[in-house]
């Protein structure tokens, strides 16, 4: 069996048919003796809503999915060689592309049928930013491989500038520093301004990090509690059906038992006429043979 076959329909489903599509492909294989194939497909997991959409528009539009990723690869590109001006063109170009892509996703989805929430369209503004950052998650979306959500990006860490690369723009001549008497001069206070808005901004960026988490842990959950329904139903649909097997067998083995009784009741009559004939017939002979000789 291939298996990333088998991925790439499973996650080209809705996901109210992912379950019941990956369960007959898991006891496929294992009917088939793939014990592998088997253990990995049951192992994957219902895409969240936010996830499927996104597949969805891939399939849909591979161009405009490749452009967006190509987009990551040049921001990863001026990320490594400090090119601040390519940043803030490629930064300002990514805030426009990913809420257009997220809006026309959610239509999609939509039109398939799914109820698309504000929470739903916010996580997959979170993944196609993920894919700016993520080369690997990116290149398995378009691929339509991509089994689980990328982990929200927080700036590009983990892309590190390359070896002797320097800021395009260097920084400002250092500022003389003022008499120690009298009040800070006003440059000072705009610095500190700076910094004090600086942190403030860096709070607000790890405190959305931390909604968003919390928003795609929830969204796990609940599509892990809705497979776990499923999987109850089923098992309790088996064991219904298993009790009702197993009741018509009780009822053939109660019938069965019942023949073999008056079979045995049959026999045991027959036996105790045949001992009664035995009987009759010696008695009878030895009649014949008392009698024989009064008759010479």
């Amino acid at each position: 069996m291939d298996v990333e076959q088998v991925i790439t329909e499973l996650y080209g489903l809705r996901p109210d048919q992912f379950v019941a599509a990956r369960d007959a492909y898991a006891a496929q294989a294992r009917r088939e003796r793939e014990a592998a194939a088997a253990r990995q497909i049951a192992a994957l997991r219902k895409p969240t809503l936010a996830l499927w959409a996104v597949g969805l528009f891939a399939r849909a539009r591979p161009a405009d999915a490749r452009a967006l990723v190509q987009l990551g690869s040049r921001l990863r590109t001026a990320h490594r060689e400090l090119d601040g001006a390519q940043l803030r063109t490629l930064s300002h170009e990514q805030h426009r592309v990913i809420g257009a892509l997220a809006h026309d996703t959610a239509h999609m989805a939509r039109e398939a049928g799914e109820r698309i929430s504000d929470s739903v369209l916010r996580a997959i503004e979170e993944i196609f930013r993920a894919f700016l950052v993520d080369e690997d998650a990116g290149r398995l979306w378009l691929e339509g491989r991509l089994t689980n959500t990328p982990k929200a990006p927080v700036g590009f860490e983990g892309v590190a500038p390359s070896p002797g690369a320097v800021p395009s723009s260097p920084p400002a001549a250092p500022r003389t520093r003022p008499a120690p008497s009298g009040p800070p001069p006003a440059p000072a206070r705009d610095a500190a301004a700076e910094r004090r808005a600086r942190e403030h901004e860096r709070r607000l960026h790890a405190a959305r990090q931390a909604v968003s988490e919390t928003r795609a842990a929830y969204e796990q959950a609940q599509a892990e509690l809705t497979e776990a329904a499923a999987v109850l139903e089923r098992a309790q649909d088996e064991a219904a059906a298993a009790r009702d097997e197993l009741h018509a067998v009780q009822l053939r083995v109660d019938a069965a038992q019942k023949a073999a009784d008056a079979a045995r009741s049959r026999h045991d009559r027959a036996a105790t006429a045949s001992r009664k004939a035995d009987r009759a017939a010696k008695s009878a002979t030895r009649r014949l043979q008392e009698a024989e000789p009064r008759a010479g």
